[in-house]
């Protein structure tokens, strides 16, 4: 049996390994354009790029792992039931649960493996990524105006732009505010319809080539008589000592992402618990609120407010016409106030949520390998005689089924209409449902996935076609 159990693990570990290649370089793909970009656009050096991209690897492992075993099982599995030699182990005795036992005891030593490095090692990859990305940001910063967002490029100009298109760094709807020094506060206001972004290494220098705009002048604050308007159909402004060079940061805070298992658990509950301060708060102003609107409804306090009683002096007719002025700000700044603290506390929840969301998701994902073997059991079986082809399309498609549950559920935790571990696990539960009376049907050979792409049986000669 232990011969057996080492075939079947050396059978399904070369196209595991195959299959974490491709998965890997597929997800690398959006990650290789950020290494060209830094390395040829921004010209960061050779060595900073790579180390973006080795640290850029980190949570692609953890996707791609357990994608690998799905594509490891379903080819290994099926090339064995392809040369028959599931059929012999059938005829010796041995059945399907014996086969899917040294599968899920590998699948069960890749999720321990996968949550200790969630654990110990992918934070702190992230963190060192999102480190070095900001200091990348902060090489550069003639690269990184953004759109629809004022950005100061120094103590002088300052540049809004409302579309920027990153590969040729054409931007639109240009405004540009340059003052003459820290107290002017009538700057020199350039807008244009159109313009491009042109980094001049060498010098040291940022050009902005503007065209179709004009040039708003008040030299003198004093005297709107000399403001000046000047259209241009191109102008060129240079800004220099845009240059910076690569300096660690050594940023500390960290993010949902950066932190390991404990520092997520620690983190959202200390979110729960300013959320339980920020609800009593909201519940004593929404008292308060009450209790007012309340005593207000009483028709003797109304009438002792309203000063309708009779002989009452004009003086305290007035006196009691402010009391009730201020009772109505009072109400409504409570009302405000009451409001505000409800953001609070959807803000705080959602932060909660957040750090829960990753915290299961490192516990799901790795339980994905086992899920994925009690699936890919039954399928690869199935579908041993269609080829590979067919192998890799379901295992692409039952992954893509699985993280638009993963990727569906994170949105709807986060934005709190789902509870955090129902959102993560309700994938792996729903393919465990799926995958238990796939197998038993399997194993009784009534299996769900019974077709090939072989072409029409031949008719026997003699006899007709049924």
């Amino acid at each position: 049996m232990n011969l057996l159990n080492r075939h079947l693990l050396r059978t399904t570990s070369g196209p595991f390994v195959f299959g974490f290649c491709v998965v890997t370089f597929v997800l690398m793909i959006d990650i290789l354009y950020r290494y060209v970009e830094l390395f040829v656009t921004r010209g960061v050096s050779f060595w900073t790029a790579t180390e973006v991209l080795v640290l850029s690897l980190g949570h692609m492992f953890a996707l791609s792992i357990p994608m690998a075993v799905l594509i490891g099982v379903l080819m290994g599995v099926g090339q064995l039931a392809a040369d028959h030699e599931i059929t012999a182990m059938k005829a010796s005795g041995i059945g399907l649960y014996a086969i899917l036992r040294p599968l899920m005891g590998g699948a069960l030593l890749l999720t321990l493996a996968m949550m200790a490095y969630n654990h110990y090692v992918l934070p702190d990859w992230n963190h060192k990524l999102a480190n070095l990305l900001y200091d990348i940001k902060h090489v550069r910063p003639m690269m990184e105006i953004r759109e629809q967002l004022f950005t100061e490029l120094n103590d002088r100009i300052t540049i809004y732009v409302k579309s920027k298109d990153e590969r040729t760094n054409r931007i639109e709807q240009v405004v540009i505010l340059e003052k003459d020094g820290p107290g002017d506060v009538s700057p020199t206001m350039t807008t244009a319809a159109w313009g491009t972004i042109v980094p001049l290494h060498d010098s040291n220098t940022m050009r902005i080539e503007l065209h179709d705009g004009e040039i708003h002048d008040l030299p003198d604050d004093n005297d709107l008589a000399r403001y000046s308007i000047t259209r241009f159909n191109s102008h060129n402004l240079n800004i220099r000592d845009m240059e910076r060079d690569l300096k660690s940061s050594n940023r500390t805070s960290r993010g949902d992402r950066e932190m390991n298992l404990t520092a997520l658990l620690a983190a959202a509950r200390r979110e729960a618990a300013e959320r339980r301060k920020t609800e009593g708060r909201s519940r004593e102003l929404a008292g308060g609120l009450a209790r007012r609107q309340w005593s207000l409804l009483d028709p003797e306090a109304r009438g002792t407010l309203l000063g309708r009683q009779r002989g009452a002096a004009p003086a305290e007719l007035a006196e009691r016409r402010n009391l009730l002025r201020e009772t109505r700000q009072e109400t409504a700044r409570t009302a405000r106030s009451a409001g505000f603290q409800e953001n609070v506390v959807r803000s705080q929840r959602a932060r909660e949520n957040s750090y829960m969301v990753e915290f299961h998701k490192k516990f799901a994902i790795p339980v994905a390998c086992l899920v994925f073997v009690l699936l890919g059991l039954p399928m690869a079986v199935s579908t041993a005689r269609s080829g590979r082809g067919v192998s890799l399309s379901l295992a692409l498609g039952l992954y893509l089924v699985y993280y638009l549950f993963l990727i569906g559920g994170e949105k709807l935790a986060d934005r709190g209409r789902l509870d955090p571990a129902v959102a993560m696990w309700m994938a792996n539960v729903t393919l465990t449902l799926i995958g238990i009376p796939v197998l038993v049907r399997t194993v009784r050979e009534s299996s769900l996935f019974s077709f090939t792409l072989r072409p029409g049986a031949e008719t026997p000669a003699g006899g007709e076609a049924d």
